[in-house]
């Protein structure tokens, strides 16, 4: 078993920043990322005013911030987080392939996509239903899809498929928008999109692969069936935290509360930052910010400050 003075858990944002800073530094640190380096910037169709570009797709970024990791020579190692306990003063990291011990733990694990919850939603999956409209849109060109959420997020993804989609409805169960209205604005400059509010989807329909939606109107109750190739639903994020096997560190949410400026849990040692803190804003910057908090705070728990 490998014992570090850091484990990161999540190659995000903030877990690449505090990993630079701590690797800088002198700590023996290491990342454990079960997926792709810069987390969910890879599925962001395009980040706007990010330091030092005025607009980029998310995949070029997560690339830049991997180059930046590799520059700084971190350690990075691709395994899937199943536990994280405590025994005594070290940290035990269990992992699908291995196990690691460390002084200090960073979780900066960040969401996963929440679904719908609707019957024949997991069916349709990869057959009509996807939660990245940057990473599977091109399956729909000049196919009819649906965008489901009011975040930027949406918005975003609704504008990067009306220039790929023969028709893009966006459906809201409000009819104020979460995100930043220069994006509904935008939205509404395409012939080929429509924003239809307040409604939910109530009922997929098809067979084998999705072939139209029924959504209603939650102050009508009035009821519709879009026919459409693709539905992307993005309605929110689910913290990735049920690895987390030590008490009191989770709320009833699934987000990690911590100490503002250290970015602490109630367990010493132990750090959390990203998106899976509980906050109703979640930027990239934001992230970025709690890694170096964290990163100091890391140094002087070890005694390196």
């Amino acid at each position: 078993m490998r014992t570090f003075e850091t484990i990161i858990i999540g190659a995000g944002p903030c877990g690449i920043r505090t990993a630079i800073i701590l690797k800088n530094a002198g700590v023996d640190v290491v990342i454990i990322e079960g997926s792709t380096p810069g987390g969910k910037i890879n599925i962001a169709p395009r980040v706007d005013n990010y330091p030092g570009y005025k607009m980029i797709s998310g995949p070029d970024l997560a690339v830049e911030f991997f180059t930046r990791l590799n520059a700084a020579s971190v350690e990075m190692i691709g395994d899937f987080v199943t536990s994280l306990t405590k025994n005594d003063d070290l940290f035990i990291v269990q992992c699908e392939n291995n196990i690691y011990a460390a002084k200090t733990v960073l979780i900066a694990s960040g969401t996963k996509e929440k679904k719908l919850a609707l019957p024949k939603e997991d069916k349709f999956f990869a057959h009509g239903i996807s939660y990245c409209a940057l990473c599977d849109g091109h399956f729909y060109k000049g196919q009819d899809i649906l965008i489901i959420g009011g975040g930027n997020t949406a918005l975003k993804e609704a504008i990067f498929m009306a220039d790929i989609a023969r028709h893009v409805y966006l459906i809201h169960r409000r009819n104020e928008f979460r995100g930043n209205r220069k994006l509904v604005d935008e939205l509404l400059t395409y012939p080929n999109a429509t924003i239809l509010t307040p409604y939910i989807p109530i009922e997929l329909i098809g067979g084998d692969k999705l072939e139209a939606i029924k959504i209603q109107n939650v102050e009508t109750k009035e009821e519709k069936v879009l026919h459409v190739q693709g539905a992307f639903p993005l309605v929110g994020q689910i913290p990735n935290s049920t690895f987390v096997k030590i008490p009191g560190v989770l709320d009833e949410w699934g987000t990690i509360p911590v100490e503002n400026k250290t970015k602490a849990t109630k367990v010493a040692g132990l750090f959390a930052g990203g998106d899976i803190l509980p906050r109703d804003v979640r930027q990239i910057y934001l992230a970025e910010v709690d890694g170096m908090m964290a990163a100091k705070a890391i140094l002087a728990y070890l005694g390196k400050n």
